[in-house]
C-alpha cells in the first residue's frame, strides 16, 4: 500500500464527522491564505517608513491581521483537538467490539496481546493524522499553493531560489524515505515483540514467582529493547541528517535572497518592502516545508502500523455470517454429528468421520485420552471451527447455515477454565442473562453451591474477584461458572471437566445442582473423572480424534475394551476373582 493511499484511507474515518471537520479544514484555509498577505503588508509597512508616508492604516491592517489570526488559530485548533479525541474514542470503540466478535479460531491464531497492541498503536497514529490533517496538512497545501504564484507576480528571480529550495527538500525527503522503509518496518515488528513478551509475562506472573524467573523474563525484555533501539537508531539517523540537510538549504536560501535583494535595491529595481517581503515568504516556505517534511515522514512512520490494522479491519469480513443464514429459535435440543471432519494445518490433531446423534433432553459424556479430540468436538457444535466436511445439525438445521449468535444463545458452557472476568461476583453471574434480577441471579447461585462462599465475603455479590478470578479458589470459580450457565437456561448444556477443581464433599452438591440443571436439557459432558458421567445415556470413546467406542456406561463397561480397561485404570471396575477349592 502507497503512502497516499495509507493516508487517504485515514481520513476516510473522519467522515462520520463530515460537516464539523469540513468546517474546521475551511477555516484553516483561510488562515493559511490570511497568513501569505501578512508579509506584503510587513512590507508595505517598511516602504512607508521609509519613503516617510503615513503608514497608519497598514499598521492597523497588519495589527487586525494578527489578531484575528491568533484568535482564529485558537479556535480552530481548539474544535480540530475535540473531533481528533472524539473521534479516537469512536474508533477504540468499535474496533474492540469487531475484534472480540471475531471468531475464537481467529483470536488463536492472531494471539490477543497482538491484537491489542495493533488497535493501541494504530488508535494513537490515526488520532495524530487526523489532527495534522485539521490544523496543518490541508493548511500547508494551499500556502504553499497561493506563496509560489503570489511570489511571482512580485519578482521571477527571488522566486527562483524559493523553488529551488522546494526541490531540495523534496529530494531530501524521498531519499531519506527510500533509505528507511525497511528499518521502518523492522521497527514495528520488534515493538509487536516487545508488547507480546511484556503482556505474556505480566498475565503469567504468579508462575514466574513460582519458579523465579523474575530476573530471567527481565532479561529477556532488554534484549528484545536493545535489538529495537539497534533498528531504530539507523532509521533516526537519517532523518537526523535530512533536517540538517533541510537546514542547510533553507539558511543558504534566506542568505542568497538578501544578497540578490541587496543589489536589487542598490540598483533600484527593487524597494526594500519587497525584499522584507520575500524574507517573509522565505520564512512561510521554510515553515511549510518543515511541516510538508513532518507529514511525508509522519505518514511513513505510520504506514507499517496502520497497514497492520487495515489488515485486521478487513478481517472482520471473516466473521461475517453466510448470505441467507437464519435464526435458530425454539430449540428442542436434537444434535446430530454427520460425518464430522476437521484438522488442525500442521498437526495429526482434529476429529475424523465422526457420526452420533443425541436426543433432546439427553445427555452424551465424551471420552477418551489427551488429545483425542474432545474439546474439538465440542468446539465444532458451538462453530469456533468449521467442520472441514460433514455437518452438524441442530434439530435438523445444519449449525453452518444460521447465525453464530443465535447458535450460541442456545448453548450454555462450564468451561474447564471458569473464564472469569475482572467484575463483582454478581456481573460475573449476570453474564448468563443480563436481564436477570438480583433475585435469579442469587437463585442461580444457591443451584450452583456458591452462596455460602458468596455470603462469606464482606460485601458478598459485589465481590470483585481479580484478573481471571484470582482472588478466588479454584472451586469457588467454578462455582460461579456453573451459576452463569444455570443463569442462562439454554436448552444445550456443554460441562467442559465442571467439577474438576472442587474437592469431594463440594463435588457431590455441585453434581445435585447440576443434574437437575440437565433436566430436558440436551447435555454433552467432557469428562476425565469417569465418575461424572455413570448417567450419561450415551458415551461416545474418542481416540487419535476417531470413534472407538459407543455406547452407554453398562455396555460399554461389559464390552470389555478400551473404555472398560479405563474403568480399571481409574480404580471404578474391580473384576470379580472366583472363590478357590
Amino acid at each position: 500500500m502507497s503512502l497516499i493511499q495509507v493516508y487517504f484511507k485515514a481520513l476516510k474515518y473522519l467522515a462520520t464527522y463530515r460537516l464539523r471537520v469540513s468546517f474546521v479544514v475551511l477555516a484553516n484555509v483561510v488562515l493559511a491564505a490570511i497568513t501569505i498577505i501578512e508579509p506584503i503588508l510587513f512590507g508595505r509597512i517598511i516602504d512607508a517608513i521609509s519613503e516617510k508616508r503615513d503608514a497608519s492604516s497598514i499598521l492597523i491592517a497588519w495589527g487586525c491581521f494578527g489578531i484575528f489570526n491568533t484568535v482564529a488559530y485558537v479556535l480552530v485548533a481548539r474544535q480540530a483537538d475535540r473531533l481528533a479525541h472524539g473521534r479516537r474514542a469512536d474508533l477504540l470503540t468499535e474496533s474492540f467490539g469487531k475484534i472480540i466478535s471475531m471468531p475464537l479460531r481467529w483470536h488463536q491464531q492472531r494471539g490477543t496481546s497482538n491484537a491489542l497492541h495493533t488497535l493501541l498503536r494504530a488508535g494513537e497514529t490515526l488520532f495524530g493524522l487526523w489532527l495534522e490533517f485539521m490544523r496543518t496538512h490541508l493548511a500547508t497545501a494551499v500556502a504553499l499553493t497561493l506563496l509560489i504564484p503570489t511570489a511571482f507576480s512580485m519578482d521571477v528571480r527571488l522566486t527562483s531560489v524559493l523553488i529551488v529550495l522546494a526541490i531540495l527538500y523534496i529530494i531530501i525527503g524521498k531519499t531519506v524515505m527510500n533509505r528507511t522503509k525497511e528499518g521502518q518496518a523492522s521497527v514495528e515488528s520488534h515493538y509487536h515483540t516487545v508488547f507480546s513478551h511484556v503482556s505474556d509475562s505480566i498475565s503469567n506472573v504468579s508462575v514466574l514467582h513460582s519458579y523465579n524467573r523474575i530476573e530471567a523474563e527481565t532479561r529477556a525484555l532488554k534484549e528484545y529493547t536493545t535489538k529495537l533501539l539497534a533498528a531504530q537508531y539507523p532509521v533516526l539517523d537519517w532523518w537526523a541528517i535530512a533536517g540538517a540537510l533541510n537546514r542547510i538549504a533553507s539558511t543558504l536560501s534566506m542568505l542568497i535572497i538578501l544578497v540578490i535583494g541587496t543589489m536589487f535595491v542598490q540598483n533600484g529595481q527593487l524597494k526594500v518592502g519587497d525584499v522584507i517581503a520575500f524574507t517573509g515568504f522565505a520564512g512561510l516556505l521554510i515553515a511549510r516545508l518543515d511541516q510538508m517534511i513532518a507529514f511525508a515522514n509522519q505518514i511513513f512512520e505510520a504506514r507499517s502500523k496502520l497497514e497492520d490494522f487495515y489488515q485486521l479491519e478487513d478481517a472482520v469480513q471473516d466473521r461475517e455470517e453466510s448470505v441467507g443464514a437464519t435464526e435458530l429459535n425454539n430449540v428442542k435440543g436434537d444434535v446430530e454429528f454427520r460425518d464430522v471432519s476437521f484438522d488442525f494445518a500442521s498437526t495429526t490433531q482434529g476429529v475424523r468421520d465422526v457420526s452420533f446423534r443425541v436426543q433432546a433432553g439427553q445427555t452424551v459424556a465424551i471420552v477418551g485420552p489427551t488429545g483425542a479430540g474432545k474439546t474439538t468436538l465440542i468446539n465444532l457444535l458451538q462453530r469456533v471451527h468449521q467442520p472441514q466436511s460433514g455437518q452438524i445439525l441442530i434439530d435438523g438445521h445444519d449449525i453452518a447455515k444460521i447465525t453464530r449468535k443465535s447458535l450460541r444463545h442456545a448453548i450454555a458452557t462450564v468451561f474447564q477454565d471458569a473464564g472469569l472476568l475482572n467484575r463483582s461476583i454478581k456481573e460475573n453471574i449476570r453474564l448468563g442473562r443480563e436481564d436477570a434480577s438480583e433475585e435469579d441471579i442469587i437463585k442461580a447461585a444457591e443451584a450452583a453451591a456458591a452462596t455460602d462462599f458468596i455470603e462469606s465475603r464482606m460485601i458478598g455479590y459485589d465481590t470483585v474477584v481479580g484478573e481471571r478470578g484470582n482472588r478466588l479458589s479454584g472451586g469457588e470459580r467454578q462455582r460461579i461458572a456453573i451459576a452463569r450457565a444455570i443463569l442462562k437456561n439454554a436448552p444445550i448444556l456443554v460441562l467442559d471437566e465442571a467439577t474438576s477443581a472442587l474437592d469431594v464433599e463440594t463435588e457431590a452438591r455441585v453434581k445435585q445442582a447440576i443434574d437437575r440443571l440437565r433436566k430436558h436439557r440436551t447435555t454433552f459432558i467432557i469428562a476425565h473423572r469417569l465418575s461424572t458421567i455413570r448417567e450419561a445415556d450415551l458415551v461416545v470413546f474418542l481416540d487419535h480424534g476417531t470413534i472407538i467406542e459407543m455406547g452407554n456406561y453398562d455396555q460399554l463397561s461389559a464390552l470389555g475394551g478400551r473404555f472398560t480397561s479405563l474403568l480399571r485404570t481409574s480404580g471404578l471396575l474391580i473384576e470379580e476373582t472366583s472363590p478357590s477349592i
